[in-house]
């Protein structure tokens, strides 16, 4: 595969992929966040649809370039945009993440190994898991889901750094530099064409995490990755380079995940759009982000029964006193 730009690939760069309106208020923020902290270039990867050129328009005005792309699906095609790329040295984002720190420190390890990841430390066996009885986000699981796709030689390795190693990624921050990423990126996006059509969770994050410890790569901490929930990191969210808020509104485990107005991650990420609207117009996409057209709702439904429950005590207080 070669670029689809025309041109050779050079340089560094950071690069982005759209899914649909839902998900354009996050990516203009993510954007905004990063242009804080990085001066060099950016692309978006877009599908060609009726609101494009809105979309384009806004993001011009943050220096970015676009890249119609319509054959790119959430998780089976992650692989292209590293051959698309019209960047020798390419760093990946999700969109649903904000960055609280520049990103400098990533491109010459990323140039020097060719391939860089960032640790994940959700459990492996889920989220309060054991062996014997699973939790939620069970990595273990998802892990066997690409077993087939694998050597079993290879699967052996990945899953003993998953299990006894505790090493696991997350790629919504994933890079790669050609020349000397290109095994590992070929060696992916083969494993990707196996699994086309499988139905397998987080086909392109098992893989990677599956072909990992048979290719040099440079392992990067948590805090260029953070999760905002703290289910799932060990960094403390003060120290954290990029806050990911990823899950948004799964309410699984209990509270709100993601961009949840109630916990400090959340207030980071609206403060983050707050100020993003200053300069960029959220009204064509605002209400096709249902976090933020019902951020008062979801936080007076975290609060208000707070207060409830306070009032109550109060009045108890109040009665026992008078007794």
């Amino acid at each position: 595969m070669s670029p689809n730009t025309g041109k050779e690939p050079k340089g560094r760069g950071c690069i982005y992929y759209n899914f649909g309106k839902v998900y354009v208020a996050r990516l203009l923020v993510s954007v905004y966040s990063l242009r804080k902290h990085y001066a060099g270039p950016i692309t978006v990867f877009l599908a060609d649809d009726p609101t494009v050129n809105k979309l384009r328009e806004v993001l011009q005005k943050l220096q970015v370039n676009v890249i119609l792309k319509n054959d790119l699906s959430r998780s089976f095609d992650r692989h292209k945009l590293f051959f698309e790329s019209p960047y020798e040295t390419t760093l990946s984002f999700d969109s649903d993440m904000i960055f609280m720190r520049p990103i400098d420190h990533l491109w010459e390890p990323l140039e020097r190994h060719g391939v860089l990841a960032t640790r994940f430390h959700t459990p492996s066996h889920g989220i309060g898991g054991t062996h014997e009885k699973r939790g939620p986000f069970d990595r273990v699981d998802h892990l066997e889901g690409v077993r087939n796709l694998l050597a079993p030689k290879t699967f052996e390795i990945a899953m003993h750094r998953l299990v006894q190693e505790k090493i696991d990624v997350n790629i919504g921050v994933f890079g790669i530099s050609l020349p000397r990423g290109a095994a590992f990126l070929n060696d992916w996006a083969a494993h990707m064409e196996r699994g086309r059509g499988k139905n397998i969770l987080l086909l392109d994050e098992m893989l990677v995490n599956g072909l990992l410890g048979i290719h040099d790569h440079y392992l990067a901490d948590e805090a260029w990755n953070c999760p905002a929930d703290e289910y799932f990191r060990y960094t403390n969210l003060a120290d954290a380079k990029v806050i990911h808020y990823f899950g948004d509104g799964d309410t699984r485990l209990g509270s709100r995940m993601g961009r949840n107005p109630a916990t400090w991650a959340g207030m980071l990420w609206f403060q983050m759009y707050k100020e993003a609207s200053d300069i960029i117009d959220f009204g064509p996409w605002r209400t096709h982000d249902f976090t933020i057209a019902n951020r008062r709702e979801l936080f007076a439904h975290h609060f208000i029964p707070k207060k409830i429950r306070l009032a109550k005590r109060l009045s108890r207080n109040l009665m026992s006193l008078k007794k």
